[in-house]
């Protein structure tokens, strides 16, 4: 992606998913980042590949499917309301057309069912792991250290982004790059970086999903050319440590989300993300990091 058009870019997406409840119009985007509307709607097709009425769409459904996952209980027509639809009928439609399936045959098709085993935190299958296997919470060798409920203050973070399947190698690359582009201050180990993860592969294709490598900011202090800023919602986290190697990331993530649905906690829509403590060591691929899972509604302890 040219150097020149990648902030605003990515400002405009993080301004869409931020505000999809008010279907934010091309003229309040441009604004919102500071460019000119005029020629900004043929820079973010060229370099996301998508419009910009189209990749707000395409959150608006995604949200909406998962909002179906999530809450399995909740009116339809109530969810299309909240998604920004004047009926359920213009919703079913459009929804159709998104996912060649209707609101209630989705649902029907991914509402993950819950499993309980004595002596364990009931397994839920999490939305943002890669993995197919159902993974039992209440490890006892040490991977899942602990997990708590904390206020989180906003983070102001330097980042870059990568687009494709969450895992090792996207974070890697946009890694990289925010080295690349900030070498005074990017370490050459993951220590201390901030991995936030704005889509759910079970909705959004791989290609698509969006990965930031982040670094926090001193107050006042700049970064150079090249390198988007974005601040992160604070409030009510799930916080839960981990100590794994590589083939145990994506469990993590389902023991992580286990933990909040056996408290009756509910995930918010903003994204979750993952911070790195020094102990990580990539070559030997073990990896030693806090999941910060937003929550709604939840006063902090």
């Amino acid at each position: 992606m040219p150097q020149d058009y990648r902030i605003p870019v990515f400002k405009a997406m993080d301004y869409i998913s931020q505000n999809l409840c008010f279907n934010p119009t091309l003229e309040e985007i441009a604004c919102a980042v500071a460019v000119s509307s005029f020629h900004f709607h043929r820079i973010f097709k060229a370099q996301i590949g998508e419009t910009i009425a189209g990749f707000t769409r395409r959150l608006r459904m995604e949200r909406a499917a998962m909002w179906l996952v999530e809450f399995p209980r909740s009116d339809i027509t109530d969810l299309a309301l909240r998604v920004g639809f004047s009926s359920s009928q213009n919703f079913a439609k459009a929804f159709r057309q998104h996912f060649s399936v209707s609101p209630g045959e989705f649902r029907r098709q991914h509402v993950i069912a819950l499993k309980s085993k004595t002596g364990n935190v009931t397994t839920e299958k999490s939305t943002y792991s890669q993995t197919n296997e159902d993974i039992p919470t209440g490890w006892t060798d040490g991977r899942f250290i602990s997990a708590s409920i904390v206020p989180v203050p906003e983070r102001r973070v330097a980042y870059m982004r990568r687009f494709g399947a969450y895992g090792k190698e996207t974070c890697w690359l946009a890694h990289q790059d925010l080295f690349t582009s900030f070498p005074d201050r990017i370490p050459p180990q993951p220590a201390g970086m901030v991995c936030v993860y704005w889509d759910a592969p079970l909705v959004t294709p791989d290609s698509r999903c969006r990965t930031d490598v982040c670094v926090e900011l001193h107050r006042g202090e700049k970064p150079g050319r090249g390198v988007a800023i974005q601040t992160m919602t604070g409030g009510a986290y799930a916080v839960c440590k981990f100590a794994v190697c590589g083939e145990y990331l994506d469990a993590a993530w389902d023991n992580a989300f286990a933990w909040i649905k056996a408290r009756g906690l509910t995930r918010s829509d903003f994204p979750c993300y993952e911070k790195y403590y020094n102990e990580t060591d990539v070559a030997l691929d073990y990896y030693v990091f806090d999941i910060f899972i937003p929550l709604k509604n939840t006063p902090a302890i």
